[in-house]
């Protein structure tokens, strides 16, 4: 008789099932956020350039999480782009995020699935987002919330 867990009697059902489940899982992983690999090797390119008006948040998403984003303010020497990580923290209020000002550029090694940016000074904010994206889905990226513990976030 075979012995699992203490147990002194143990059914071939239950083995049967333990030994599908275990396979179920080694077939078909998922590589989440923390999967290093993803980060070294060169990155799938996502470009897109845009104009925002004064007072407005647009929300730009990947769908894959970023190895590192480049954002440069193209508009005027008089206009301000602000970029933020949540919508929270676009809020004046909260201030978590950072401002560009005409042809200024920030580049960046941040994991990320989303950028906001709104127009913060003069009138429409043109701008030019470059992201490098890893093959990890976005949907294993943990939500980059204040109250998930990312201070600094809104």
């Amino acid at each position: 008789m075979t012995t699992l867990h203490g147990s002194s009697k143990t059914s071939i059902a239950s083995i049967v099932i333990s030994t599908k489940a275990a396979k179920m899982a080694i077939n078909h992983p998922q590589q989440g956020e923390g999967f290093v690999s993803a980060y070294q090797i060169s990155a799938t390119p996502f470009v897109t350039s845009s104009t925002v008006s004064l007072g407005v948040t647009r929300e730009i998403t990947f769908p894959q999480v970023s190895r590192f984003i480049t954002i440069k303010n193209t508009g005027a020497s008089t206009t301000v782009l602000a970029v933020g990580f949540t919508q929270n923290g676009m809020l004046p209020t909260n201030s978590n995020y950072f401002s560009l000002s005409g042809s200024e550029a920030f580049s960046g090694e941040l994991r990320t699935d989303r950028v906001f940016v709104s127009g913060s000074a003069g009138t429409a904010v043109s701008f030019t987002l470059v992201a490098g994206l890893t093959f990890i889905n976005s949907r294993m990226l943990t939500p980059i919330t204040g109250s998930n513990g990312f201070g600094g976030v809104g």
